[in-house]
């Protein structure tokens, strides 16, 4: 009898996994075809394994399922006649049992990288779903390597709606039906009653994934964005098309209809820079679209797979973003598209820690003039001074902006700065200076001011022609507005004005314009007073040039900050990236 390597930690090649028995087990005039349906082999996986070299080790994953035998005694794994039939064609067989309740675990994941060829067998049982994820995780780190899909259940099930390149369907898992999986895997026999694919409607499968063709493809992808996307974030074509291309920064990928070439799904990829060393990428996969009727079936899976290998093979990626920074389609994952959370926690992305890059919650933000709770009444008094920024100014302000984008992982910030040096531009950058030295700044535009920043960020000239918009504020302090909690806040507010008897924060509209004066007052403080000053000149400025209302993107922890300024959310997104 075979020998199980449950979990195994062994590091030799040759002593972890299975140790195979190579005793013949196979029943003589097996009817292969009765026991055994290939599906599915749209990529001819099954040529891999009858071309396997001597040395190539091929990983067998099999979920821990209840004996057949009626025998109590028998406590073997159901499976083993699987790995021994398969040690009969090739020897080199490593028999990795997974639970359900466990799924793949970074053991699995260790011995899927180090296989030529993997098997994943699944067990269906009434009123159970598959558990995909399994299967998600297994295509994900497989680094490309042939992964098929073995399904043991009910031969009356229908097994062709799910998304992988290679299926086979067993009627069950005694000994005769995996001993006829193998045969059929080896090619010693052909598919049984394979299940017909039909003409009319491209199948579920990894689809041919393709670059899109930016000379026709805008309306379609245009379309696909009006079927998809929240109406809060309507979008001409012409504008979505300035955002999509960008030739040296941006890769775009579709998969089409085969019938009729139409564009069934759609993913928008950038690369930007970590450091202005320019050694370490970003990749962002700013758009993952798919036409609603054809959800299901595999597309979105197969754009994200092969995105993912692009990232995973482009030198220099170090980390990868669900949305993008500039140009800013989306800032992340919208909240209001939470019923497809689940499909990317399947992938590997967290959304679910209020922590950057794992589902922290980041806002873009609008106030309307009439609304700003700066007051006549003087804050606390600083030294800094506010102004447009010079051609004499731009360096020491680019070095303040490096500053400040790596200590607080603002990515894409300097370039938005460098790209404002011609003297058009410039008077678009605000600056706060201290002693004559630059500790603030902040970049403003309008619809048609035409500056770079209002090209990468086109969500204020949606919203209405009367909004302009600030961008990448950068404040040189010592404590952040976002590491102020509201606890501490209502101990030393209720301290100081006990004549509220009840919990900070309320809402602006609960205080007079005087209680609220004394309450941001008392919130600001000297730092504090900087970032609303500078707000101030902003607004200030942007009203001169017949605005109405101003847009900042990007805000954090700081959201309820800004919402005692006057601020209401206008979009609400998760901050999600991963490390490469």
């Amino acid at each position: 009898m075979s020998t199980l390597a449950r979990e195994s930690s062994h590091t030799d090649e040759d002593e972890d996994g299975m140790d195979i028995d190579q005793e013949q087990t196979s029943a003589p005039g097996i009817d292969h075809g009765a026991l055994v349906t290939l599906i599915r082999d749209s990529t001819n996986w099954l040529l891999n394994f009858r071309n396997l070299r001597e040395t190539d080790v091929i990983i067998l994953l099999t979920p821990v399922a209840v004996p057949i035998s009626q025998d109590p005694a028998d406590t073997g794994d159901p499976f083993e006649p699987l790995g021994r039939a398969i040690a009969l064609r090739h020897s080199r067989v490593r028999h990795i049992p997974y639970t359900h309740r466990n799924g793949i675990t970074s053991t699995h994941v260790a011995f899927i990288k180090r296989g030529a060829v993997i098997v994943l067998c699944f067990v269906s049982r009434p009123g159970q779903s598959i558990p995909l994820e399994f299967a998600d995780i297994t295509f994900a780190v497989r680094d490309n390597r042939p992964c098929i899909i073995v399904v043991c259940c009910n031969p009356k099930d229908t097994l062709i709606g799910l998304p992988f390149p290679t299926i086979i369907q067993t009627a069950g898992y005694s000994p005769p039906a995996l001993e006829a999986t193998a045969a059929l895997i080896f090619g010693e026999a052909d598919g049984g009653s394979s299940v017909p694919e039909r003409a009319a409607l491209p199948e579920p499968s990894l689809w041919p994934v393709r670059q899109w063709d930016e000379a026709r493809d805008v309306p379609s992808v245009h379309d696909l964005w009006t079927q998809c996307i929240s109406s809060r974030f309507s979008i001409d074509a012409e504008t979505l098309g300035s955002l999509l291309v960008r030739p040296g920064y941006s890769k775009h990928y579709v998969v089409r209809d085969p019938r009729n070439e139409q564009i069934l799904g759609f993913c928008a990829t950038y690369l930007s820079y970590l450091d202005q060393a320019g050694e370490k990428l970003m990749a962002s996969l700013a758009l993952l679209l798919v036409r609603e009727e054809f959800r299901g079936r595999g597309i979105g899976l197969s754009l994200h797979s092969h995105v993912m290998d692009q990232f995973r093979r482009t030198r220099g990626v170090s980390r990868i973003q669900l949305g993008s920074t500039f140009p800013r389609i989306l800032y992340g994952l919208p909240f209001d598209m939470q019923p497809y959370e689940e499909w990317f926690r399947r992938r590997g992305w967290q959304l679910d820690k209020d922590e950057p890059g794992k589902g922290q919650i980041i806002c873009d933000m609008i106030l309307d003039f009439t609304d700003w709770r700066f007051f006549d009444n003087p804050l606390p008094p600083t030294n800094m001074k506010f102004q447009p920024c010079t051609p004499e100014d731009m360096r020491p302000a680019l070095a303040m902006v490096d500053s400040f984008s790596k200590h607080n992982d603002k990515i894409g910030w300097f370039d938005q700065y460098s790209s404002m040096r011609n003297v058009t531009d410039l008077k678009d950058v605000v600056l706060g200076m201290e002693n004559d030295k630059v500790t603030a700044a902040g970049i403003t535009y309008t619809p048609s001011s035409g500056s770079p920043i209002a090209s990468n960020l086109p969500w204020a000239g949606r919203i209405g022609d009367d909004v302009g918009g600030l961008a990448c504020v950068c404040i040189l302090r010592k404590v952040q507005l976002g590491q102020i909690s509201d606890i501490s806040i209502t101990k030393r507010f209720n301290t100081k004005f006990n004549f509220w008897g009840q919990p900070m924060p309320l809402p602006p509209s609960t205080f007079s314009r005087l209680e609220l004066t004394k309450y941001v007052r008392y919130l600001a403080g000297q730092e504090d007073a900087v970032t609303i000053n500078l707000l101030d000149t902003c607004l200030r400025k942007l009203q001169r040039e017949g605005m109405r209302r101003m847009y900042v993107d990007g805000i954090g922890r700081e959201v309820g900050y800004f919402e005692y300024l006057g601020f209401k959310k206008w979009a609400i997104y998760k901050d999600v990236w991963r490390e490469n």
